[in-house]
């Protein structure tokens, strides 16, 4: 099992974002963090592979076009977090993912779907609020809540938005590690859009920096960044040094001049 990309293009309207994307197969247990500036595609990309998008190329995975396949199907293989938290309804956290599990998997019988919630729960350390209204969690809870909503599907592929964008530290690192172990574990590809580079660089196998429409680094973190694809990708004046356990450490200097026409 594997995902390639080819020629994959998306416009919002007559304005193109994404212009002939090529992405060599990425393998499964790979996690790969899609990097790059405001508006230079990341969520574009995830919301196209999720189907939520029109857009025209090929997006295989393991020999299924993504972007033709029937909804259900692609459903049943990807599982796709957005930006936006779960709702604050008045459903108990166990509700919601049990929702979002009989939504894609209609043929789990009740023992099933309680197994599988209740080893997501544990996996990322929720079992404090499954009894919770979704209306009582902080946002940072809404979004966990919403991650076991992806993961407890167990999808082929996972495209995680911004999935630690409303977390503290501690559950950063604690989300990141467990997409990591579940990737890995599962056999899945992970995608995940994220803006903070150095957790990016400390927890994906592969960094795809988008700039411009298309990609202008694709690699490993030691690789992929350097200090000129900080500036093409960012307009920032920055270092990459390495850090004391042996990972790739971004350090932003100043942003660089732009003149304005």
């Amino acid at each position: 099992m594997s995902l390639s990309l080819a020629d994959i293009s998306v416009a919002y309207g007559r304005k193109p974002v994404l212009d002939g994307i090529d992405l060599a197969p990425v393998a499964p247990g790979s996690v790969v963090g899609l990097l790059g500036a405001n508006g230079a595609g990341k969520s574009t990309l995830l919301r196209a592979l999720a189907g939520l998008l029109p857009a025209s190329g090929r997006a295989e995975l393991d020999g299924l076009d993504l972007l033709r396949a029937p909804a259900l199907h692609r459903l049943r293989q990807v599982g796709y977090l957005p930006q936006t938290l779960p709702q604050a309804s008045p459903l108990l956290a166990y509700e919601a993912v049990l929702g979002a599990l009989r939504a894609t998997r209609p043929d789990l019988g009740a023992a099933a779907a309680e197994a599988a919630i209740e080893t997501v729960f544990a996996e990322l350390g929720l079992h404090g609020l499954a009894l919770s209204r979704m209306s009582q969690l902080s946002g940072g809870q809404r979004q966990m809540v919403g991650l076991a909503q992806v993961l407890v599907r167990q999808p082929r592929l996972l495209l995680l938005d911004e999935p630690t964008s409303a977390l503290d530290l501690r559950w950063q690192l604690a989300v990141l590690g467990n997409v990591v172990h579940l990737a890995r574990r599962q056999g899945a590809i992970a995608l995940i859009a994220i803006h903070d580079i150095n957790l990016a660089a400390r927890f994906c196998t592969r960094l795809v920096i988008l700039g411009e429409g298309s990609i202008i680094a694709d690699g490993s973190p030691n690789k992929a960044l350097s200090p000129d694809i900080l500036h093409r990708a960012y307009g920032i004046q920055g270092r990459v040094e390495t850090c004391s356990l042996g990972f790739p450490m971004v350090l932003a200097d100043r942003a660089a001049e732009r003149r304005f026409m």
